[in-house]
């Protein structure tokens, strides 16, 4: 169990930092730090990165059994589907500097959905791991080591 808690952690976290990726990227797109044209393309790019991690830890609490787990995950799906089928889920590089803020915010909220399953991913990898038996020591060897 602690296995799969650790698993479901790591890639919570590479979810975590592809959406700060595209705040950065975003935020340097403001400033004008980056090209246009190279910022959109890593934007783009990590957004596919995204929606697979998505994908996988979803199906990973799905499949599981966690179900509490996988109900967190749905809004963020059901949004990150909404957004691929209306095609807003790539930025353009025409009308970036439009939607500059607005882009910012949806991945801020993503942020904020993504953060609560990653505290409750961490909460479980503890808990699992102090109820594992293998990390059970008696008293004897406590204070014997």
């Amino acid at each position: 169990m602690v296995l799969f808690w650790v698993s479901s952690f790591i890639l919570l976290v590479l979810l975590v930092i592809s959406v700060v990726y595209q705040l950065l990227t975003l935020s340097d797109l403001e400033r004008d730090y980056i090209n246009a044209h190279e910022g959109v393309l890593q934007v783009n790019r990590a957004v596919y990165v995204e929606f697979s991690l998505q994908l996988i830890i979803s199906v990973l609490f799905l499949f599981s059994g966690h179900w509490v787990m996988f109900l967190f995950c749905i809004p963020i799906i059901y949004y990150s589907a909404k957004t691929y089928l209306q095609g807003k889920h790539k930025v353009s590089e025409v009308d970036i500097f439009g939607k500059l803020n607005q882009e910012k915010t949806r991945r801020l909220v993503k942020l904020a959905m993504v953060v609560v399953p990653l505290c409750l991913s961490l909460f479980w990898l503890i808990w699992s791991a102090l109820e594992d038996d293998d990390f059970h020591l008696s008293p004897d060897e406590l204070y014997h080591s």
